[in-house]
């Protein structure tokens, strides 16, 4: 009797541990994915801005959503692909889904500013713009 309980606490505190380091493993590779999935995002709508900037020869002059934008250069033709929400894991739908990615431009539309906010908050995760920020190195 005294064997099979010290059996049982054996494994017990060997599924503790294995659980323990899978939890400490598997968050910071979550979190890499989703900079992965961010990262690749905003090159495909950097991209589209540019096309439409080279098209119109200014930049959109509207404050947008993820969303908002996509739906907007998807519209002018300037983006040919379809855009994964990195916070949904699908593609870019509804409007006013909730999304971290906020554009904007200068008064003139002459440069751009794409910011990333960690979902639900007002932390900057990352930035891009056709001045200072122009790459995610």
């Amino acid at each position: 009797m005294k064997e099979a309980g010290s059996i049982f606490f054996r494994f017990s505190g060997l599924f503790l541990i294995v659980l323990a380091g899978g939890v400490l493993i598997g968050f910071p590779i979550a979190e890499k994915r989703e900079e992965r999935r961010v990262r690749d995002m905003l090159l495909i709508v950097q991209e589209a801005l540019q096309n439409y900037h080279v098209a119109e020869e200014i930049y959109p002059r509207e404050f947008m959503t993820g969303s908002q934008l996509v739906h907007f250069l998807t519209k002018e033709e300037c983006l040919d692909i379809e855009v994964v929400n990195p916070w949904t894991g699908v593609a870019f739908g509804d409007i006013d889904e909730p999304d971290g990615l906020r554009y904007r431009t200068d008064s003139i539309a002459e440069t751009y500013e794409l910011v990333v906010y960690e979902p639900g908050t007002e932390i900057e995760q990352f930035r891009l713009d056709s001045t200072e920020n122009q790459s995610l190195e």
